[in-house]
């Protein structure tokens, strides 16, 4: 149901998955998504913009939602199911300055516990077919075809195949955001140098999964830091496969590459802490309405046409506060 208004109140884990018998951590927390959109052309005739707002997940409820913009907007949902605001600027007072659009919510996220053999149906998910197939950013590629061939030589199961996978990334990959081209989440950069940022490493695990039959889904978002407030300059994001009988694994290979430590990586192979929560899952997404210069690569920021064009001069940042 669309709505216009100017606001609105809206340990270590072994291959086989076996779920701690420990309560999931949880986490509650106020967070407000800051979006910046950098000063438009003051030429322009009109621009049109789509905020990614979140929406309850397996590990997070969401709720009074209040979200502030420069004029009213309508509340849809992207090609993957994802929640936004979209509104058009047409007015001369819009342009040429930096804009602003706060959106505040109520987090309780959930730690994600690996999922216990046998605890899901066989049959695949619904829109399976889909997360097998290639991004534009991650192509099924030859070499990397061959490359998820010989990781997986000899395994039989998802899980296995996956964690093969996770631990070539983790492995031999550095999270590293200087060499140029890091954070587009391309997959056969990441082949070429073993250097990236989330995005890149999970292109890179998405890409093996899927030359194997794998269906994987990207999820992007922000961590939050051990400190009960503070502010959050950039995104992170993660990947989930799925398994038949066990249901969607979740795993964080960049998290682990970052420290390299045997008990964080067995951990994030199947488990997640509370210390983050989604905003968007996918890739190579359409808006509503939907947008006209191609689609989106993924949803994190503002996104900004101007006259029709993509507009890139646009962040986002996180405050947050535990409750």
């Amino acid at each position: 149901m669309k709505r216009t208004l100017a606001v609105v109140a809206l340990v270590a884990a072994s291959v086989s998955l076996v779920a701690d018998t420990k309560a999931p951590a949880v986490r509650s927390f106020e967070a407000t998504y800051v979006g910046t959109i950098a000063a438009l052309p003051a030429a322009a005739k009109s621009a049109e913009v789509w905020i990614p707002l979140p929406s309850d997940g397996p590990y997070q409820t969401i709720a009074d939602m209040k979200l502030q913009a420069p004029v009213p907007f309508t509340l849809e949902k992207d090609s993957a199911g994802n929640r936004l605001a979209h509104f058009i600027l047409d007015r001369p007072e819009h342009f040429g300055k930096d804009l602003e659009v706060r959106a505040t919510y109520r987090v309780t996220r959930r730690e994600a516990v690996a999922p216990a053999p046998g605890s899901a149906k066989a049959v695949e998910p619904a829109g399976a077919a889909e997360l097998l197939k290639a991004n534009r950013m991650v192509p099924l590629t030859p070499r990397v075809k061959q490359l998820a061939g010989t990781l997986s030589a000899g395994k039989t199961d998802a899980v296995s195949k996956a964690h093969a996978f996770y631990d070539y990334l983790v492995d031999n990959g550095t999270y590293d955001k200087t060499a140029p081209g890091w954070g587009k989440g391309d997959s056969e950069r990441f082949c070429d140098v073993k250097k990236g940022n989330c995005t890149d490493f999970h292109s890179a695990f998405m890409a093996l999964a899927r030359s194997e039959g794998i269906p994987v889904r990207f999820s992007i978002g922000f961590p939050l830091k051990a400190d009960k407030e503070g502010s959050v300059p950039g995104y992170h994001c993660w990947a989930e496969f799925w398994a038949p009988k066990q249901g969607w694994v979740p795993v964080d290979a960049s998290d682990a590459a970052k420290t390299k430590e045997p008990v964080k990586k067995a951990y994030l192979f199947g488990n997640l802490d509370p210390d983050r929560f989604d905003i968007t899952t996918g890739r190579d997404l359409t808006l509503s309405p939907p947008q006209k210069d191609g689609t989106l690569n993924f949803f994190i920021y503002p996104y900004v046409e101007v006259d029709g064009k993509a507009f890139p001069e646009t962040k986002s940042r996180l405050d947050y506060r535990n409750l």
